[in-house]
């Protein structure tokens, strides 16, 4: 789909042809907007984060954890106290464990290298939050994914509202807040940081305000590695704003490549503390990353790959569900591990986004399709020895793209209220999982 502005341009950036009467200054946007473009947004965040805060403490109170430690290095924290207890606590484990550890010990030590796949904005904020707060690490991170998907979610609905229209604008809001996978954006995780940044600075370079899309898109380079590849939508819109006026693309172009100040950054900080600045890549060996063909990845997928550790989707979780549809099933330690060590919504989401992609191709702007692809097909070059697809239904999270073409499927509410249930259903089964320490994604 060409890239088309929806409105009048005046001074260089886009306004919009009309404006209601209830209307406010938008944030990035240089133009009066509805105020519906802040409220509903936040209507759906706080529903959001209701549904994921209530299933998620609940199971961490009522259920029955995982006996495995998943802790890094299995050193486990110690509890959080008063409402962090509640609120926090539940979100925290796996990834987030290593995010705090980071920011109370830094990268430096040289016995857990293993840090320095984790990129650093966000355990950096952790630790800055909580030395000027005293609150724990875990808490500041807490806030900080919760306060970005909120914002996030804002100028998303301004972005979608550009390319499209504000149907496709709530929709997409709607189906991202309920995706199966969408407690992450309320853990200890980098996704709702990542999220914002990378929409703040596709926003911003779709208004033609480069400088900020370039300040913007550095800090989601250095938040995950992926940032880094916003270049190739700033590539695609700068083309489309200025065609092959070169003369133009000053001072444009310059600030479009400032993405490439996240990895400069933290390999310089890692060449100080390690005396290695390209730790970043040299360490998933450690985490049993390896090259592969994308089509040797979907493969291995499916079925195993000796000889690697890798043994393919596995439904036996759904035959003992079919056999035995119970409560008592559903909450077994022995259920709840094999749904965990599955590998089957890692499968099956990966295909789904494969499949949205190539209709992507002719529903989505081309800087959206630019951001989208490299974003599924990089991971497949790099699969896991555990998990061939590992993270997969998680990196999908922060491919927005994915989800406004979802947007634009589910028109019809037939098809829409059954999806979106079952996804809600989904989201709510994760959520549980994940507070309880099991394995997701």
């Amino acid at each position: 789909m060409a890239f088309e502005a929806r409105g009048r341009r005046r001074g260089g950036a886009v306004t919009a042809a009309t404006a209601n009467a209830d209307t406010l200054r938008f944030p990035l946007a240089g133009a009066a907007v509805g105020a519906e473009a802040v409220s509903f947004p936040l209507i759906v965040f706080s529903v959001h984060w209701l549904v994921v805060q209530l299933v998620a403490s609940l199971a961490f109170f009522f259920g029955t954890p995982n006996a495995t430690v998943t802790a890094p290095y299995r050193v486990v924290p110690p509890p959080l106290t008063g409402l962090a207890h509640t609120l926090v606590e539940p979100l925290r484990a796996w990834d987030g464990l290593w995010y705090k550890l980071i920011a109370e010990q830094g990268y430096g030590d040289p016995a857990q290298i293993a840090r320095a796949a984790f990129w650093p904005l966000y355990p950096w904020l952790m630790r800055w939050g909580s030395g000027l707060t005293g609150w724990s690490t875990d808490t500041i991170g807490y806030l900080i994914s919760n306060a970005a998907f909120a914002a996030a979610l804002v100028l998303l609905y301004r972005l979608i509202a550009l390319d499209f229209d504000r149907a496709v604008a709530r929709r997409t809001l709607v189906v991202i807040a309920l995706l199966p996978t969408a407690f992450f954006f309320q853990a200890v995780y980098t996704e709702s940081l990542f999220l914002l940044l990378v929409i703040g600075a596709l926003l911003a370079a779709r208004l033609e305000r480069w400088w900020l899309a370039g300040l913007i898109g550095a800090l989601a380079a250095l938040t995950r590695s992926y940032g880094v590849l916003l270049g190739l939508p700033f590539a695609v819109l700068l083309f489309q704003q200025y065609r092959l006026e070169i003369r133009r693309w000053l001072p444009a172009g310059p600030f479009a490549a400032l993405p490439l100040l996240g990895p400069a950054i933290f390999g310089w900080h890692l060449q100080r503390v390690q005396d290695n600045w390209r730790a970043w890549a040299d360490v998933q060996l450690q985490w049993n990353r390896y090259s592969a063909p994308p089509w040797e990845t979907l493969r291995c997928g499916f079925e195993s790959c000796p000889p690697l550790f890798l043994g393919g989707a596995d439904w036996t979780w759904v035959r003992t569900l079919a056999a035995s549809p119970t409560w008592q099933t559903l909450t077994s330690s022995d259920f709840r591990l094999a749904l965990a060590e599955s590998d089957t919504l890692e499968l099956v989401l990966t295909l789904l986004f494969l499949a949205l992609a190539v209709v992507g191709l002719r529903k989505l702007p081309a800087y959206q399709s630019a951001f989208l692809i490299p974003g599924l097909l990089i991971p497949l070059y790099q699969p896991s020895e555990v998990h061939a697809l590992m993270s997969m239904p998680r990196f999908g999270l922060t491919l927005f793209p994915l989800f406004v073409i979802l947007a634009l499927l589910l028109r019809s509410r037939w098809l829409a209220l059954p999806a979106l249930a079952l996804s809600a259903l989904l989201l709510v089964l994760l959520t549980t999982q994940f507070a309880l320490g099991y394995w997701v994604s």
